[in-house]
């Protein structure tokens, strides 16, 4: 997809609970890091918009198979794999709405525990339980892994503590005294198992078939749960990203340069911001034409982009305007990066004629500073200094 990995599409799922089922929000420090990768997830966010809403809509979450029925282990075990790092959600923290389908389903079946449990390259991540400790376990005699691999939708149902396959299990075997199991896999709606609904109980005892419906179609609740977090991270992500550049926007980056700036102010340390305005950019677009001053803007970030270091946070901010956030960059460093931005500029291959920026430098300071738009304004006067001292230059304002 245009040059983004499959981490930086991860990144961009990254959510957190916002306190009701279906909402969330996206943290920009989780976010794809380059252009491409945004530009990639943005694309997606509109495939899981429409994906979404045609399930809604017919009622249906889950496919009915398991996919790669004709691919070698190695390649199936490859892409569920891949599937369930696109929801982004292995290690991150409780969400209501996968609580409640833990606690629901150690209801309705009557059981001490219940576990949300997705299945990785080595271990079980718990996204939710209920009467279990602990947030993960190996995957190596796990009766997770196992159910995953079932035929076809059918519970896997077992004694843990006395099945050979499952009582060396640190967490759902022998050690843990669980002698009933059921699980029901979590399917993506492109059909690979990813995890389990599972319940459990010290005791041994069969559900009812009504009971094990009902695990089912909480299993497939769950996956619904997964693909709406995923794709309302997207939209998100979509909201926040310029779609001219494929940079963030202004509302993306003043949410980052608040975020830094808290940690900043607890932590100390160095924090820099740079303004930089492509010269004379309305006269251009005037004389060429918008098709052509987009293509130059997408030509601008491209060759801004390639100057900062993978931490350092480029938005662009509108017009010829773009706003850079250097995060532990004392003076030093952030003029250098400046400098670095204006060379980067000269080396582009302009689509007409050569671009060049004139770019404001402040650096906050602890004694002067009480709030992130002191080093904006510092930042903009330095840019105006800047444009006064004859552009395609860079400019430090202290005051």
């Amino acid at each position: 997809m245009d040059g983004a990995s499959a981490a930086e599409l991860t990144g961009a799922a990254h959510i957190h609970a916002a306190g009701r089922v279906g909402a969330a929000r996206v943290d920009v420090a989780h976010r794809p890091a380059s252009r491409e990768g945004r530009a990639a997830a943005v694309a997606v966010a509109r495939v899981c918009e429409e994906s979404l809403m045609a399930q809604v809509s017919s009622g249906t979450t889950v496919a009915g198979a398991w996919s790669g029925a004709a691919m070698s282990p190695t390649e199936a075990e490859s892409q569920r794999l891949a599937a369930l790092y696109r929801y982004g959600v292995l290690e991150t923290g409780s969400e209501p709405a996968f609580d409640a389908i833990t606690e629901l389903a150690a209801c309705i079946c009557d059981t001490q525990a219940s576990l949300i449990s997705l299945v990785d390259r080595d271990r079980l991540w718990f996204k939710a339980q209920t009467g279990f400790e602990g947030d993960s376990a190996p995957r190596t005699h796990a009766p997770c892994a196992q159910a995953i691999e079932q035929a076809d939708d059918r519970l896997l149902l077992a004694d843990p503590a006395g099945d050979p396959r499952f009582a060396a299990h640190p967490a759902l075997g022998a050690a843990g005294g669980w002698h009933t199991y059921a699980g029901a896999p979590l399917v993506t709606p492109q059909g690979w198992a990813v995890g389990t609904l599972c319940v459990l109980d010290r005791t041994a005892r069969s559900l009812s078939s009504r009971q094990q419906h009902a695990l089912r179609l909480l299993a497939e609740q769950a996956v619904a749960q997964l693909e709406l977090r995923r794709a309302s991270a997207l939209l998100e992500l979509q909201g926040n990203t310029d779609e001219v550049t494929g940079l963030w926007n202004r509302t993306a980056f003043e949410r980052r340069l608040a975020q830094e700036w808290a940690r900043w102010s607890r932590h100390g340390g160095d924090l820099a911001l740079l303004a930089v305005d492509l010269d004379h950019f309305k006269h251009f677009n005037d004389l060429h034409g918008h098709p052509v001053g987009d293509e130059a803007l997408r030509q601008a970030a491209q060759g801004l982009e390639g100057s900062l270091r993978g931490h350092d946070v480029l938005a662009h901010c509108g017009a010829g305007e773009f706003s850079v956030l250097l995060p532990s960059t004392d003076t030093g460093g952030a003029m250098a990066a400046a400098e670095r931005m204006r060379i980067a500029l000269a080396a582009v291959p302009w689509v007409v004629e050569p671009l060049t920026a004139s770019i404001g430098v402040a650096v906050a300071v602890h004694a002067a500073d009480i709030e992130p738009i002191a080093l904006t304004r510092r930042a903009h006067r330095g840019l105006t200094h800047a444009k006064a001292q004859g552009r395609n230059c860079v400019e430090l304002c202290l005051t």
